[in-house]
């Protein structure tokens, strides 16, 4: 398991916070195969790959698969690096990481067309064929609706996502004399609940963007904010982090 050759190798780990969990639990195991299964929906396609064609097409289209990998690796290491540092398997821990998971696992395909189709733009390719309602569906969906309908489900996923990663970390925090955190973790504990609770506002934002305009495009837009607001919540921490060091 990934989990246990990172471990045991200490990489991800911050000389600046002792790690207090130990062995992979069956908690962290359960959470591995259930990120193995999105990586493996966002792979699966509809058909299997017939000619040449279909293999051009799925080359065109990596820049979209790597960017939804990223994103599920990224909060997989979020994940593996909450329960290195803390170790906590308490009632709270259990049931935000069963909500952390159901969310996760209907990620991937709702992500995987949104990737396809910001690409797509990027490319110049029709994005039409993306939002075509089939005969058998049981109602018809404007493309306009269904774009809106992506962005909706977009948004609640990634205020789910780092909502929860966000209680997660002050679960954590509100054990930190149990846990006994020094000041150095305390600061880093408090980052992080920063930087998920700025990611699910970005999200809500989208959403509230979204209900009044209309406009997914716009909704999309939002979420620029979030690589202009992490560094600056980073500058401002690890200037804390530095002074409170040198004291």
């Amino acid at each position: 398991m990934i989990r246990e050759h990172l471990y045991h190798k200490k990489i991800g780990a911050d000389h600046d916070f002792r790690w207090r969990g130990g062995d992979v639990t069956r908690l962290e195991g359960i959470a591995d195969g259930v990120f193995a299964i999105t990586l493996t929906l966002l792979i699966v396609t509809g058909s299997g790959v017939t000619g040449f064609n279909e293999v051009w097409t799925m080359v065109r289209d990596l820049p979209a698969f790597l960017a939804s990998f990223a994103l599920i690796m990224y909060i997989w290491l979020e994940h593996y690096k909450f329960f290195r540092r803390y170790g906590l398997i308490d009632a709270w821990s259990i049931f935000f990481n069963a909500a952390f998971l159901f969310i996760v696992m209907i990620l991937a395909y709702p992500l995987k067309l949104l990737s396809t189709f910001l690409w797509y733009l990027i490319i110049g390719v029709s994005t039409e064929p993306l939002f075509v309602t089939t005969e058998n569906s049981m109602e018809a969906i404007a493309p306009i609706m269904q774009r809106q309908y992506m962005m909706y489900f977009y948004g609640t996923v990634i205020i789910g996502v780092f909502g929860i990663l966000m209680l997660m970390h002050v679960n954590a925090w509100g054990k930190r004399q149990l846990l006994e955190l020094d000041e150095l973790e305390k600061l880093t504990t408090l980052q992080a609940i920063t930087h998920h609770g700025f990611s699910t506002l970005v999200g809500l934002l989208s959403i509230i963007v979204l209900w009044f305009s209309k406009n997914p495009g716009l909704s999309g837009v939002v979420y620029f904010l979030m690589p202009i607001l992490h560094p600056f919540i980073a500058f401002i921490f690890i200037k804390k982090i530095n002074s409170r060091k040198r004291d």
